[in-house]
């Protein structure tokens, strides 16, 4: 498993000025998530989401979004904004030039977009400059863990019960994120969560 921010480093988001890392001034909460369509995951979670009156972002993989039609266009009439999460979830950093532009590159099928957020949310100095001119980068406030085995679930929801307004968390469209979000929209004070 690649390391990981929980919370992204002040010297990161400076490094990377044209990533959009929170939503400042805001009084929503940005809750996004990685890595789908899923096929059981993602019609539960959209279910989830409209009970309790939350429009999110969804950061598809180009590979998924083929694969699952249906499911993109339940995201879109949920009125969710789609992103751009490559067409696989591969590490940017390891990959040759022509490999990493196949997957950077929006394939024809895919809803029209301007927001895309790399895998791992790495890429060399290189790409950022080649994609900040591309698209609208979005990075993350912070990261619970939800797709991580190794910390206890307890954890992974006293993480996500820290954020504040104008943070933008980054989930995964995985079984145990259901159950997280739905103990989270139980003990959460927070009432407004946007879509980006």
């Amino acid at each position: 498993m690649s390391r990981y921010f929980v919370h992204t480093p002040r010297i990161i988001q400076r490094l990377f000025p044209k990533v959009t890392w929170r939503k400042e001034n805001s009084e929503s909460v940005y809750l996004t998530f990685d890595d789908g369509p899923h096929a059981e995951v993602t019609p539960m979670l959209l279910e989830l989401l409209r009970e309790h009156n939350v429009r999110a972002t969804f950061f598809l993989l180009g590979k998924n979004a083929e694969k699952y039609p249906e499911l993109v266009k339940l995201i879109q009439e949920g009125n969710h904004t789609i992103g751009f999460h490559c067409n696989e979830h591969l590490n940017s950093r390891k990959l040759n030039r022509v490999s990493l532009l196949k997957n950077f590159k929006l394939p024809k099928y895919f809803p029209a977009t301007v927001l895309f957020r790399p895998p791992y949310g790495k890429l060399k100095f290189w790409q950022y400059n080649f994609l900040k001119n591309k698209f609208a980068l979005i990075g993350w406030t912070v990261m619970p863990g939800d797709f991580d085995q190794k910390i206890a679930f307890q954890k992974q929801l006293d993480r996500l019960k820290k954020v504040t307004p104008g943070d933008i968390v980054v989930l995964h469209e995985l079984p145990n994120t259901i159950e997280l979000l739905r103990i989270y929209f139980q003990q959460t004070e927070i009432k407004s969560f946007e879509k980006l």
